[in-house]
């Protein structure tokens, strides 16, 4: 008996606390609608997939460049000194202040890393795929989840505003009833 993808993949959905998720989406929708609009179960989802792609972009990160020359670890000139210098000489007594530590972004719990797996997992699998894999909507829909600005989104996507957001009200929908089901 072999062992089947799709079957481990509805294992890791049946097995899933989603009660936990949807509470940890209605927080971060509470965060992200206006005032004046009532809360739905597209919000939710939308504050899910929104985190998730924040997550993904931050806890895995691309694959290097190929083919491109990689930038020098030596500075290109005098003044383009690293953080790690600047605290070198810092400790060496080289300079009065410590410096301003640039910031980043914080490493995305362990609970946060799988919440934004099994989203991603239902957003590949189930969302808007009777348009096909590869559609114009779904590629719409996960660009303005990455926080692509409309206006960009609507030129790479040759798009409409009205059809991004009714694409995403879809796909939002497409989820819920997926998760319902679990």
């Amino acid at each position: 008996m072999g062992f089947n993808a799709a079957t481990q993949i509805d294992g890791r959905l049946r097995n899933h606390d989603w009660r936990r998720t949807i509470a940890e989406g209605v927080e971060l929708a509470k965060g992200q609608i206006r005032s004046d609009v009532t809360m739905d179960e597209t919000h939710v989802m939308w504050a899910l997939l929104c985190e998730a792609a924040e997550v993904s972009k931050i806890a895995y990160s691309g694959p290097p460049r190929t083919g491109m020359p990689s930038k020098s670890a030596l500075p290109e000139a005098p003044d383009d000194v690293t953080q790690w210098q600047r605290i070198s000489a810092y400790l060496r007594g080289e300079v009065e202040e410590l410096p301003e530590i640039e910031a980043r972004a914080p490493r995305p719990s362990a609970e946060q890393v799988t919440r934004s797996e099994i989203i991603l997992e239902v957003w590949h699998r189930f969302c808007i795929n009777r348009f096909g894999e590869r559609s114009k909507m779904k590629k719409a829909v996960y660009l303005k989840a990455c926080g692509m600005p409309d206006r960009k989104v609507r030129t790479v996507t040759g798009m409409t505003k009205q059809r991004i957001h009714s694409a995403k009200k879809e796909a939002m929908q497409d989820m819920w009833e997926i998760i319902r089901k679990y």
